[in-house]
C-alpha cells in the first residue's frame, strides 16, 4: 500500500492518501476538497471511504468538495466526534473555530453548512474494510480522536494525538489533558518501534525515536 500525503489549507493539514492499486482511502481531507477530488480523478483512482482522526474544522472542511465529486461518499469518524460534523454539529463547530481562530469568520458559511453527517462511526478496535486500517481511540485531543494502525505495513496515522517530537493540543474545547498522556503511553508507545507515524501536521516520525525523548510524560 502506497502512502501519498498532501499539506493543505492555512493550517497546513496532513491529508494522507492510502493508495491499493486504483482504490485509495482518504485520511482527513483538510481543505481543499475541490483540488484533492481533481488529483485523484486524474489518476484514476477509486475513492473507498474518508476517515476521519477526529472532527476539528481544518480536517474536515475539505469534505464538501468531495462530496460534490463522489457521489455517495463513505464517512468514518469516531462516535463522540461526530456530534460536530452535518447540519447538528456546524453551529458548534464554527463557533469552536472561531475561538481558536477568529480568521475562521473569513470561511464561507455555505462550506460550514455542506459538512455532511458521517455514514459509519467508529469505535476502538474496528477495522476498516478493505485496508485493514485497526481504529485505535486515543482520547485527549478531542473526545472521539483516533489513529489509525495497520499492521502489516507498520504504519500508524496519529491525527492530532502524537506528532514528531511533541503532543496534540489540551487547552481547546473538549480536550481533556488528562487523557491524551495515557492514550499514548498505553495505546501507542507498545507498538513496534519501527512503526512509521504519520501525524496531522509537520513530518513523519517512528514511535522508537518518540519514546526515546518523551519529555510529554514526565
Amino acid at each position: 500500500m502506497e502512502v501519498q500525503t498532501f499539506r493543505l489549507g492555512p493550517y497546513r493539514t496532513n491529508c494522507h492518501l492510502l493508495i491499493d492499486g486504483r482504490k485509495v482511502w482518504i485520511v482527513d481531507p483538510g481543505f481543499d476538497g475541490d483540488a484533492l477530488a481533481a488529483h485523484i480523478t486524474s489518476h484514476d483512482l477509486e475513492v473507498q471511504a474518508v476517515i476521519l482522526t477526529h472532527s476539528h474544522w481544518d480536517h474536515v472542511l475539505g469534505l464538501p468538495g468531495l462530496c460534490d465529486a463522489f457521489d455517495d461518499l463513505p464517512i468514518h469518524v469516531h462516535a463522540a466526534d461526530a456530534f460536530l460534523l452535518g447540519k447538528e454539529g456546524v453551529d458548534s463547530s464554527r463557533r469552536f473555530a472561531m475561538t481558536v481562530d477568529p480568521d475562521q469568520r473569513v470561511i464561507p458559511r455555505s462550506l460550514w453548512e455542506d459538512v455532511p453527517e458521517p455514514t459509519q462511526v467508529l469505535a476502538d478496535g474496528d477495522r476498516i474494510e478493505g485496508c485493514n486500517l485497526i481504529v485505535i481511540h486515543t482520547p485527549g485531543h478531542t473526545p472521539g480522536s483516533i489513529c489509525l494502525y495497520q499492521e502489516t505495513q507498520e504504519l500508524l496515522f496519529s491525527g492530532d494525538t502524537l506528532f514528531a517530537g511533541t503532543i496534540g493540543r489540551t487547552d481547546l474545547p473538549y480536550s481533556d489533558p488528562r487523557a491524551i498522556i495515557p492514550s499514548i503511553r498505553e495505546r501507542l508507545f507498545p507498538l513496534r518501534d519501527t512503526t512509521v507515524v504519520y501525524p496531522g501536521h509537520g513530518s513523519s516520525t517512528t514511535i522508537g525515536r518518540e519514546k526515546k525523548n518523551p519529555w510529554f510524560l514526565d
